[in-house]
Formats: C-alpha cells, sequence, structure tokens
C-alpha cells in the first residue's frame, strides 16, 4: 500500500516537472515600449516653451505654465540681455524629425535650449521610458525627461540657464506634424 501511494506520487510529480518545463514561454513584452516609440517617431513642430514652475526673474513673479516666447523681450529687457529673446525666438519655429531607425535631426535653434545636441544624432528611450535621450553626432549623451507624450503632443523637460540668474526648469511643448 505504502509503495503504491509513493509510486503514485512519483508518477505525479514527474509529469508536473515534465509539463513545467516543456511548455513554451512566451517572453515578456512591453508595449508601451513599441506605443512611446511609435508615438515619438515622425516630426515635431515645436509649439511653445513654458516654464515648469513659478519662478521670480528680475522682482518679477511668472507663475507656471508661462510662455517664454511671448516672455521673452521682456525678459530680455528686465534682464539687459537682447541675445536671451533672440536666443529663445529662433525657437519657435523649430522642427524634430525623429526616424524609426533612431536617428533624429533638428532643422532650427538648438544652442539655447538644447545645447549640445546639435541638429543631428541619434535617440533612444531610457530610464523605464521616462527620458528620451539624444545622442549628437560627436557622442555626447543629452537626457531630457518626457514630462508627457501622446499621439500628437510631447512634452520634454528642459534647463535654460540664464546667466547671473540661474537655471530655470522649462517644458518644451511639441506638436505632431
Amino acid at each position: 500500500m505504502k509503495k503504491s501511494y509513493f509510486q503514485t506520487g512519483a508518477f505525479l510529480l514527474g509529469l508536473t516537472v515534465l509539463f513545467l518545463f516543456s511548455c513554451k514561454k512566451e517572453e515578456a513584452s512591453s508595449p508601451q515600449t513599441g506605443k512611446k516609440q511609435q508615438w515619438i517617431a515622425g516630426s515635431w513642430k515645436q509649439k511653445d516653451v513654458v516654464t515648469a514652475v513659478t519662478v521670480k526673474l528680475a522682482g518679477t513673479g511668472i507663475p507656471a505654465g508661462s510662455s517664454l516666447i511671448t516672455l521673452a523681450p521682456m525678459l530680455a529687457q528686465a534682464l539687459k540681455n537682447p541675445a536671451l529673446a533672440e536666443g529663445i525666438l529662433c525657437t519657435r519655429s523649430n522642427v524634430y524629425t525623429f526616424g524609426p531607425d533612431k536617428t533624429y535631426s533638428i532643422n532650427g535653434c538648438t544652442e539655447l535650449l538644447l545645447p549640445g545636441i546639435g541638429d543631428k544624432g541619434s535617440w533612444q528611450l531610457t530610464i523605464y521610458d521616462a527620458v528620451l535621450q539624444f545622442t549628437s553626432a560627436t557622442g555626447q549623451k543629452v537626457p531630457h525627461w518626457i514630462n508627457s507624450i501622446t499621439g500628437s503632443e510631447l512634452r520634454l523637460a528642459a534647463t535654460l540657464s540664464v546667466p547671473g540668474v540661474g537655471d530655470l526648469p522649462l517644458s518644451m511643448i511639441l506638436q505632431k506634424q
């Protein structure tokens, strides 16, 4: 009697082990990764650049979400820095093209808001697909957090370094073309 329980138990254990190791396992995929990459691929026109937080510049409080494009002339005058306005306004018509082959090209001005990335290079999603990392043609890696993304709008975090004032956290708003 004991022998038959032992044989039955061993037989069932053997079948269980055989079943577990013989079943085909599907690799876990991240549908979100593919979706974000598909959303990013294509051409994006810069719609605006807004302040990410409430800031005080030249004694004036600027609420979060304020358009830097609109404020550029006033900021340049208050900070006595006309080059600042020129640099900000120059980005108004920037077009960013992200290829499905993970290359990018930028038509417009990048020196002020995206220093170091140049006008061509490669891109990839990093840190759980929360960061869009640009790698310039010279190999410099420049990461930018993705604040939000949909099929038609991409918001990237950026920082504007204003001499004599400090760093200003911004959100670049890009519209899919």
